[in-house]
């Protein structure tokens, strides 16, 4: 029996080949993209006009009615960080500068208060709170204010009446009340004066209804202010320099105790509290010297370093400073002395 060749299994059909496309589109396919493109590449070429000079790019747009372009330029300009590495250091200092000054106007142009209304002397005068008078006001520092409910005080036959009607602000740290001294000028005061004339400010404002300003030493006609309120902050400036500086004096050299009687004199003591300084030592009195002031006496310290140099080794305190003398006939170590005066 011949045996027959195996025949080839059935074919399965054929599946085909299948493609996938890996390659991007070609750029310029895709209209909306042209658009997008096309929009960035005119706003780029625009903002490097407008960087390269602001002033016209502004006029040009403006007159085209395109002035949101250049405000959107601007606001990118002024907030942009990336805008800041594109400057120098000079433009950023200067543009900081800048922007310091016109904070500091602004400061000063909020000064004068929000259109209040601006008094003139002769009108001011008329709130004396005599009888028939429309009120009764005084001004401190070109600030009116409303004194109505101190009336015993202000007004007539009372004992400030003399305030009344008037910017007297010299008089209330010169205790001067007569007409000469009755003046708004505070120029050449002491630098406690001008922190007296502070804190006389801040009770007004705090106790009375400010009214207005008045025309004169610190304000003009329109309210803005003068030459001498701007001289007023310079020399408030230094007085608080001062009060700060005395501050720490007084610390390091707080004031004696004092007593005077008619028989024995002056008797100056330390203790652990003097001058409204509480402290962990007593310390000895001396006079206390420094150009252009009165000595006044003070506590010093007479043991371990100098204030004004802890890590030395010396163990005398501040006993070294070349701004005290002892008090005649006074034991350097006593912790009080008399002094009797010619």
């Amino acid at each position: 029996m011949t045996q027959s060749d195996p025949s080839p299994p059935p074919s399965k059909p054929s599946l085909g080949k299948v493609r996938i496309e890996v390659t991007p589109p070609k750029s310029g396919t895709c209209p909306a993209h042209n658009w997008v493109y096309l929009v960035l590449g005119v706003t780029g070429v625009m903002y490097a006009v407008y960087l390269a000079d602001k002033e016209t790019f502004t006029k040009v747009v403006t007159g085209m009615h395109m002035g949101g372009v250049s405000t959107a330029f601007k606001f990118v300009d002024d907030y942009s960080p990336f805008n800041e590495f594109l400057e120098t250091d000079e433009e950023l200092i200067e543009k900081l500068k800048k922007k310091s000054e016109e904070a500091k106007d602004d400061e000063v142009k909020a000064e004068p208060s929000k259109m209040e209304e601006v008094l003139s002397t002769a009108r001011l005068a008329k709130f004396d709170g005599s009888e028939g008078s429309p009120g009764l006001y005084l001004a401190m520092l070109g600030v009116v204010y409303d004194v109505s409910k101190g009336k015993e005080y202000y007004g007539p036959g009372g004992g400030y009446s003399f305030f009344a009607g008037k910017d007297a602000s010299r008089a209330f740290v010169s205790g001067q009340f007569d007409e000469e001294g009755l003046v708004s000028d505070v120029s050449g005061l002491t630098s406690a004066d001008y922190m007296g004339l502070e804190e006389w400010a801040s009770f007004y404002e705090k106790d009375y209804v400010r009214v207005g300003l008045v025309e004169g030493a610190f304000y003009e006609s329109n309210g803005e202010v003068t030459q001498h309120w701007k001289d007023l902050q310079g020399w408030m400036e230094e007085a608080r320099v001062e009060r700060d500086k005395q501050d720490v004096e007084k610390q390091m050299f707080p004031p004696c105790n004092v007593e005077w009687t008619q028989a024995e004199g002056s008797r100056y003591w330390c203790t652990k509290k003097s001058g409204g300084v509480a402290r962990d030592w007593v310390g000895v009195p001396r006079q206390l010297y420094y150009p252009a002031r009165q000595p006044r006496c003070a506590c010093v310290r007479d043991k371990g370093p100098p204030s004004t140099d802890p890590g030395a080794r010396s163990n005398i305190g501040d006993l070294d400073s070349p701004h005290l003398k002892e008090y005649e006939g006074c034991h350097i170590k006593a912790w009080e002395c008399r002094v009797k005066e010619d």
